[in-house]
């Protein structure tokens, strides 16, 4: 005979195939056992799971820009981040050049020229580059598209204020552009061709100085917040946290 056979006496299952008894009671409770063990496991693992700390930040590289301040500059931000810690920052002031700051006056011109006929037109792709000035024209033009990429299309804006950047060239110049559009169109336009500040353009050394300690303040702080203000560097000091702070809302883990 195969199989299990109960005797009825001893209330004692037999398994016919090992040949060995066991109790029935003893069975069950060894099941009820095994099954409340499972079920703590899996408890534990659930509670685990649910309870494991969301990354504050997603790893990678991310840029923020501050706001062009009353002098015409504008901070920039490239942070890294690597197990949700930020492990490297960059820093650098760009400044609108000027002819008291730069070397190529039609490269300041062209500025003025393309400003205002972006404002005549309402249409950056029917402002012409300016001759001599190609690669300031083609920032600029980079700048105004970036500017107005989620805005509308020409003569049909939505309403508001827009601010755009160009990548950097090789000198690590930027084309700046922040637009008003009102009615569905452009009303105003400020465009700036932005250069790297160094020691030989700009004659503030402490703002320049105040760099590299902003950006190893953010590595140890890991807080914008934070940071301290840099004495006789005031001004770079706020424009360094207002751009980390835009690089860090990008690197956000939403």
């Amino acid at each position: 005979m195969t199989g299990l056979r109960l005797d009825e006496h001893r209330d004692v299952a037999y398994n016919c195939y090992e040949g060995n008894p066991v109790k029935g009671k003893e069975k069950e409770i060894m099941t009820k056992r095994i099954l409340s063990a499972v079920l703590v496991v899996a408890l534990v693992v659930v509670a685990v799971t649910g309870c494991a700390k969301k990354s504050t930040y997603i790893d990678g590289t991310y840029v923020g820009q501050s706001s062009m301040d009353a002098h015409g500059t504008v901070g920039e931000v490239t942070l890294t981040i690597a197990g949700d810690k930020i492990t490297e920052v960059k820093y650098v002031e760009r400044m609108a050049k000027t002819k008291d700051n730069y070397s190529y006056p039609a490269a300041v011109d062209a500025i003025a020229t393309m400003q205002a006929k972006l404002i005549e037109t309402g249409d950056i792709s029917k402002v012409d580059a300016v001759a001599q000035a190609t690669g300031t024209s083609n920032q600029l033009k980079d700048a105004v598209n970036d500017a107005l990429k989620d805005a509308g299309t020409p003569g049909s804006y939505t309403d508001g204020t827009y601010v755009g950047f160009s990548s950097a060239d090789e000198r690590g110049n930027v084309g700046y552009a922040k637009i008003t559009v009102s009615g569905g169109k452009i009303t105003d336009a400020v465009l700036a061709d932005l250069q790297v500040k160094t020691s030989d353009n700009y004659q503030y050394q402490q703002s320049l100085d105040a760099w590299a300690t902003l950006e190893q303040s953010l590595v140890t702080a890991q807080d914008v917040t934070k940071v301290d203000a840099v004495a006789e560097a005031t001004g770079t000091s706020n424009l360094f946290k207002e751009a980390a702070t835009a690089a860090l809302e990008k690197a956000k883990n939403k």
